[in-house]
C-alpha cells in the first residue's frame, strides 16, 4: 500500500511538471494561432465602421472578396505584386537554394578560405535585419557611387534611386541574407553523409563535380526539399524587405504581395478600415499556396522521407 501511494504521489508529481511545462507554449499557440487565425477568417466576412466597429452584414458577406476581385480586374497594382513576388521567390528559393548548396559543399570540402566564407556568409544571419539593411544602403548607394567615381570619374546613379536597379538590388541583398541559416544546415546534412561513400567515389574516380552531383545533392536531397517547401508555403508572405529598405508608400511597380499586405494594415491613414479586406486577400493567397505546397511536397517526396 505505502509503494502505491509513493506511486501515485509520483505520478501526480510528474503530471505537476508537466503541465507546467507545456502550459504556456500551448496558450501561446491557443492565442496567437489559432485565435488569431479564427479571428482573421471572420474578419474577411466582416465590415468595418467607426461606430459599430467589426459587424456582419448579412446582405453582402462577399463584399472585401468583390473588392479584392475589382483591384485585381480593373488596376494593376496586384498583378505587378504577384509578379514581383514570383521573381523574388524564383531568385530566393530556385537560385539561392542552389548557390548555399554549391558554398555549403565548398565548405564541406574544407578548400582554401573555407571558415573565412562560412563567417561571411553566416553573419548575415547573427545581426539584426534592420541593421544590415541599413548597412547595405550605404554600401550600394554611397560607398559603390564613390569608388566609381575615384576610379573612373564618372558619376553614377545610387542603386536604390535607379528605377531599373531597385528591384535587381533588393533582390541580391534577400538572396545573400538567406545563406546563413541554409549553409548552417546544409553543411551538417553533408557532414552525416558516410566517409565510405565518399572515398568509394574517390577510388572510381568520381571528379569533385561529379560527386556534387551524383552523390552530395542525392543524398541531402530531404534537407532541400524541406526548405523548397517553406519557400513555396511562404510565397505570398514574404515582403522581400522591402518595408526595412522603402517604409511605406512605395510604388506599386515594386511591391510584393507581402509588402502590399503589410502596407495595408500598417498604414496609419487606412487605420483599421482595410483589416477585413487584408485577410480576404489573405484567405485567397491561402487556398492559392496551399495546393503548391502540397504538390512541391509530393513531387520532392521521391528524396526522402520528410
Amino acid at each position: 500500500m505505502e509503494m502505491n501511494k509513493k506511486k501515485s504521489r509520483g505520478d501526480i508529481g510528474e503530471l505537476i511538471f508537466y503541465i507546467s511545462i507545456i502550459a504556456l507554449p500551448l496558450l501561446q499557440v491557443l492565442i496567437f494561432y489559432f485565435y488569431v487565425n479564427f479571428n482573421s477568417v471572420l474578419m474577411a466576412f466582416q465590415k468595418y465602421n467607426t461606430v459599430k466597429g467589426f459587424y456582419f452584414d448579412k446582405s453582402d458577406l462577399g463584399v472585401n472578396f468583390s473588392k479584392f476581385w475589382f483591384n485585381l480586374t480593373q488596376s494593376t497594382d496586384i498583378i505587378l505584386a504577384l509578379k514581383n513576388s514570383l521573381i523574388v521567390w524564383f531568385f530566393t528559393a530556385i537560385v539561392g537554394t542552389f548557390l548555399s548548396i554549391l558554398f555549403s559543399y565548398y565548405i564541406f570540402k574544407k578548400w582554401l578560405l573555407a571558415k573565412t566564407f562560412k563567417f561571411i556568409l553566416f553573419l548575415p544571419s547573427v545581426l539584426p535585419s534592420i541593421l544590415l539593411v541599413l548597412v547595405y544602403k550605404i554600401f550600394v548607394n554611397k560607398a559603390i557611387p564613390e569608388v566609381v567615381f575615384q576610379q573612373s570619374g564618372k558619376i553614377i546613379t545610387p542603386f536604390l534611386q535607379n528605377k531599373d536597379l531597385i528591384m535587381p538590388t533588393v533582390i541580391f541583398y534577400n538572396v545573400w541574407v538567406c545563406f546563413g541559416a541554409q549553409i548552417l544546415i546544409y553543411t551538417g546534412a553533408m557532414g552525416q553523409i558516410s566517409p565510405e561513400i565518399l572515398e568509394a567515389g574517390k577510388v572510381d574516380g568520381v571528379t569533385s563535380t561529379r560527386e556534387f552531383f551524383s552523390i552530395v545533392i542525392p543524398i541531402i536531397l530531404p534537407t532541400v526539399a524541406t526548405f523548397m517547401i517553406a519557400n513555396v508555403a511562404t510565397i505570398f508572405t514574404n515582403q522581400a524587405n522591402l518595408y526595412a529598405f522603402f517604409g511605406q508608400g512605395l510604388e506599386p511597380r515594386y511591391r510584393t504581395i507581402g509588402y502590399y499586405l503589410y502596407d495595408l494594415v500598417a498604414n496609419a491613414e487606412y487605420k483599421m478600415t482595410m483589416y477585413n479586406y487584408a485577410s480576404a486577400v489573405g484567405i485567397i493567397c491561402t487556398f492559392v499556396a496551399f495546393p503548391l505546397t502540397m504538390l512541391t511536397k509530393k513531387l520532392l517526396s521521391g528524396g526522402g522521407d520528410q
